[in-house]
């Protein structure tokens, strides 16, 4: 195994951990000039390079113009960068404190921990120096103007920001979203939208030169630090959920561009990716056509009153079995997910959660039933768990313990495991030009060893050794 290959398996969590901090990180540019420009469209100087950047690097064109706003000084481009101050009223508060006692049942937090506070942290960070409004159609920069030298760091903002609207122009992502009644759909959409404009983002940084690859990577690593201490009160689940989309988008864009570039258009246009299972193993659930497996709503008891229902999806069921099982055995459970709803409602003054999961397989049913155990196990007594099992049908009931019954939630490393695999997997695809050869080896080395292990320095050589051995394997099998 090369020092580079041996530095990917066993530091591979060294990478991801800045992107599950919650923000995406984000040469001299050498402008030229291509036939596919739309030179009917008059942009703004500075962003213009960016344009052609964009144009040439995807292939498509802008199909008109975006208005700008250039905003001098800071405390007034944070301003108008942030999202605005919600005004819930009181039937929004209640919903919220819904969402919250679901969350505690689930085991996704415990104690008092207020969805409001944790999303106006979020909200009111520090914004990117350069945001995309896209329901006004207008990218906010922080610079004087559009003669202005931009920073490597915005313009790798912008070069993010552009292809989303580059993207929503062509294919209308954003309207398909908002149009779908599938919540993991909706996170599929996003997370094709976002990880193909970090793809370009990506190939942008690639080509800066070092002065301002170097000037760029200490402006992030800063905006990065800013985020996490702004975000520390959040839970690490509610941010992880929040940035699911947007850590496994990247992955899936590599993987359908390595294999065959067209294979981007057709998910773009016509062969919709519809869960994140999808998008986080692209070979073994996308392009095999692993469609979502058929499944019913638990109805919930006759007498209480039903809230509302929805999918948990495979990264959230992933986050429930992380409280009873090892990272690594969590994860290759939540991998056999074929769908799931589950319905949220109040009974003798308690809210609770029914689950219905229909596994991929009979062999997945087995691990998904381990897991389920072990989590209703690791639920406080006071949540009263009970899973049941028909075939490849997975049920599970629990409620919420209340905010002063303490419970074991997902760690740090346990959601850093699970981003880590997807990193490894858009890694080794870009790497080897193989992007099911990367799946096979990435999936098959998450499901041995835990972040712990991975991140012991003692155990280099056995993860070294192990990884050299998959690689063996997986080339053999795929």
């Amino acid at each position: 195994m090369s020092r580079s290959r041996a530095a990917t398996a066993a530091a591979v969590v060294v990478s991801i951990a800045v992107i599950s901090a919650g923000t995406w990180g984000l040469a001299e540019w050498r402008p030229f000039e291509h036939e596919h420009g739309n030179a009917t469209i008059d942009w703004p100087h500075n962003v213009q390079p960016l344009i052609d950047y964009i144009e040439h690097a995807t292939d498509l064109e802008f199909v008109s113009s975006l208005d700008f706003e250039f905003i001098a000084r800071l405390d007034d481009y944070n301003e108008r960068a942030r999202d605005p101050d919600e005004n819930l009223t009181a039937d929004d508060r209640a919903a919220v404190a819904i969402d919250e006692a679901v969350g505690r049942a689930l085991g996704f937090w415990t104690g008092d921990t207020s969805l409001i506070e944790s999303s106006d942290a979020i909200n009111r960070s520090t914004p990117r120096p350069a945001r995309w409004l896209p329901d006004a159609d207008l990218v906010l920069i922080h610079a004087g103007d559009e003669q202005s030298t931009l920073a490597p760091a915005v313009r790798a903002d912008l070069v993010v920001y552009l292809t989303q609207a580059l993207i929503e122009q062509n294919f209308q992502l954003i309207e398909r979203r908002r149009a779908t009644d599938s919540s993991q759909e909706y996170e599929a959409l996003a997370a094709l939208h976002i990880g193909y404009a970090l793809w370009v983002h990506d190939q942008y940084v690639d080509d800066m030169d070092s002065e301002d690859r170097e000037r760029y990577e200490s402006d992030t690593a800063e905006q990065r630090q800013d985020y996490a201490d702004e975000v520390e009160s959040v839970p690490a689940t509610y941010r992880a959920i929040r940035i699911a989309f947007q850590v496994l988008g990247p992955t899936f864009v590599t993987a359908l561009s390595e294999d065959d570039e067209s294979l981007l258009l057709d998910a773009l246009r016509t062969h919709i990716p519809v869960a994140l299972d999808q998008i986080s193993l692209p070979s073994a659930k996308y392009l095999r056509d692993d469609a979502s497996e058929s499944v019913t709503t638990p109805p919930g008891p006759r007498a209480a009153t039903i809230h509302y229902d929805d999918q948990l999806g495979p990264f959230r069921l992933f986050l429930m079995f992380a409280t009873g099982l090892p990272s690594n055995e969590a994860l290759t459970a939540s991998d056999g997910w074929g769908n799931d709803r589950f319905s949220a409602y109040e009974l003798n003054g308690k809210v609770c959660v029914d689950v219905h999961v229909v596994a991929d397989s009979p062999v997945d049913a087995d691990r998904l039933e381990r897991a389920m155990n072990n989590w209703a196990f690791a639920r406080p007594s006071e949540a009263g768990a009970l899973v049941g099992r028909d075939g490849v049908d997975l049920y599970a009931s629990v409620c919420d313990p209340g905010t002063d019954t303490p419970q074991s939630t997902p760690t740090d490393d346990a959601i850093e495991h699970y981003f880590a695999r997807a990193d490894l997997l858009r890694q080794q695809a870009a790497t080897t030009g193989k992007p099911a050869l990367a799946e096979c080896v990435a999936t098959e080395f998450f499901a041995e060893f835990t972040y712990e292990q991975m991140t012991t320095e003692s155990l280099t050589r056995e993860l070294e050794a192990a990884y050299a051995a998959l690689e063996d394997e997986c080339r053999n099998s795929v």
